[in-house]
């Protein structure tokens, strides 16, 4: 049996069964185990708390900054696409090897250039090696961004 001059809060706390209450009473006390880790463990759970709360604004604040960038390069890319798929003869292309030149004949896989207008000298490429065609007479040419390009 626990000493009976101890009070209930203090016998819980060094673990014992039995404790004395204020009226005298013998009471039966059940510890809990763990009971004086909690106060411990808390300041820390906090301090990850605002670590993950941080880290959660810092990625909301980076997607906002480059949503708009990506939207633009989507769009981009969405009429470079179209762009190539409705080539003509005529056309001023430049090659993924920075060929330039204008197309004389192309099919659905290939197109075929010349580099100059003073030789008959042709060349054929995939359509996947187009970097970009060139803007037809009284077309302005787009950046990424949407904007007409300065020249």
């Amino acid at each position: 049996m626990a000493d009976t001059t101890e009070s209930v809060p203090t016998a819980i706390a060094q673990g014992q069964t039995t404790a004395v209450a204020g009226d005298g009473q013998t009471l039966q006390v059940e510890p809990v185990e763990g009971a004086g880790d909690d106060a411990a463990q808390q300041p820390q759970a906090g301090i990850w708390n605002n670590w993950l709360l941080y880290a959660a604004v810092a990625m909301w604040v980076w997607w906002l900054l480059t949503r708009k960038k990506r939207t633009a390069q989507r769009e981009a890319e969405k009429k470079a696409a179209e762009r190539k798929n409705t080539l003509v003869k005529g056309d001023r292309l430049v090659t993924i090897g920075r060929m330039h030149g204008a197309v004389v004949a192309f099919t659905d896989d290939t197109v075929t250039i010349k580099p100059d207008n003073k030789s008959d000298f042709t060349m054929t490429f995939d359509r996947q090696a187009i970097y970009r065609i060139l803007p037809r007479p009284g077309e302005e040419e787009e950046n990424a961004d949407g904007g007409a390009a300065k020249k």
